[in-house]
């Protein structure tokens, strides 16, 4: 029984599309470019949508990140990512290049998209991104601009990357620094139960969207606060599944394998298991034309779920299972756990067992007894991660 160390790509369900390109042109660069006195540096990624390139002020010399996306976006199964990819950066490249003494550039009112960004498809995440982006662990938005086929949106730039980087390749997590490991996970809790302060709801935590800063050389002070923001800065980034409703719809499959909630990837109403240790009938239905009608859960409950994978992935750099679904498959850690051991963790992690204490309360398989997250932030600030004391508490079942 081995560990998946973390993930790079995620499962996406979605609908298929090929793009079909004509040249093959998706290397070339935009370096050099000016739009609205922004530079292009160089490019710093490609995702699913867009390309990231570091952009230069050219009145402040300061830098930023620039996402740049395509208003016509597609549905995507896995095999097409690739080639879209590079048809994004083809079109985009063009429509630079072969116009740029016609390009029609245009800075959108901020407030205006946060305001009513939602009912435009392709302006939706950027709206919802705004409505929490002055929080010091929202990446901030500082413009948008749009362009006959697309947007570009400038925002804070990380030069430390993500933290899947920076717990993979970077390392800077230690067993013997608990308090950075507690810094980063309490900054996250806090930044997530802002965002449901104003019922938003994430959706897709994963260290691919948490961008860090990080100071090496900082030495931090014995009276220092436990979160402490010159040691390490996390930035919240990705609203593209982030929603404002506080329930969501069992079995939707929003988000990332790794880190989604069972309710997210199992019918609650069908599983025998589940209703077998579950009252459901605590739970809300929407009128449906279907026979039988799906229930809905705390949208909340589901962040929640997330940051448990997320504590384990910064005090342990991996993954306790590739997904938390409880039907009968290959995940064999998981199937245990939810099963006939909430103890499993702690056999394959090196964890205490006042962690693994902790993360029970997290993974629970009804999302209302799951534990709150003003509880959560207080029990990671006493929390042992690694070493048993005589006072630690007893298992408890999940």
């Amino acid at each position: 029984m081995t560990l998946d160390i973390l993930p790079i790509i995620d499962d996406i369900h979605t609908s298929p599309y090929t793009p079909q390109l004509q040249r093959n042109c998706y290397t070339k660069t935009l370096d050099g470019l000016v739009i609205n006195n922004f530079q292009f540096v160089k490019k710093l990624g490609s995702g699913t949508y867009g390309l990231i390139y570091l952009v230069k002020d050219l009145d402040t010399n300061r830098v930023y990140a620039a996402k740049i996306i395509l208003k016509d976006q597609m549905n995507l199964n896995q095999k097409d990512i690739e080639s879209y990819k590079k048809y994004i950066q083809e079109r985009i490249f063009f429509e630079f290049i072969n116009n740029y003494s016609n390009l029609q550039l245009e800075d959108l009112d901020l407030d205006l998209i946060k305001e009513n960004g939602n009912q435009i498809s392709y302006l939706k995440e950027i709206s919802i991104h705004l409505k929490c982006h002055h929080h010091p662990n929202v990446v901030t938005i500082h413009k948008v601009i749009s362009f006959s086929i697309g947007l570009v949106t400038v925002m804070d730039y990380y030069e430390q990357g993500d933290l899947f980087k920076n717990i993979v390749d970077n390392r800077i997590f230690s067993p013997s620094n608990p308090l950075m490991m507690k810094n980063c996970v309490l900054q996250i809790i806090n930044v997530i139960n802002y965002l449901s302060s104003k019922n938003i709801y994430h959706c897709d935590l994963k260290p691919e969207n948490i961008l860090v800063k990080y100071n090496p050389d900082y030495r931090r002070p014995d009276d220092a606060p436990i979160v402490d923001y010159n040691e390490i800065s996390i930035g919240l980034i990705d609203f593209g599944l982030s929603m404002e409703d506080e329930i969501i719809c069992c079995n939707s499959c929003r988000g990332s394998s790794f880190y989604m909630s069972p309710e997210r990837l199992v019918n609650y109403t069908k599983n025998e298991y589940i209703k077998s240790i579950i009252d459901l009938s605590s739970y809300k239905t929407r009128p449906s034309t279907d026979s039988s009608p799906m229930l809905y859960f705390p949208t909340l409950k589901g962040d929640i779920w997330s940051i448990g994978v997320l504590l384990i992935n910064i005090t342990c750099a991996r993954n306790p299972w590739p997904n938390s679904s409880i039907v009968p498959n290959n995940n064999e850690v998981f199937q245990t756990y939810a099963y006939e051991d909430t103890a499993i963790l702690k056999k394959i992690l090196p964890i205490s067992t006042e962690f693994n204490v902790l993360l029970n309360k997290i993974f629970k398989l009804n999302p209302i007894e799951r534990v709150d997250l003003q509880d959560l932030y207080n029990d990671v600030i006493v929390v042992d991660f690694f070493h048993d004391s005589m006072l630690t508490p007893p298992e408890s079942p999940v």
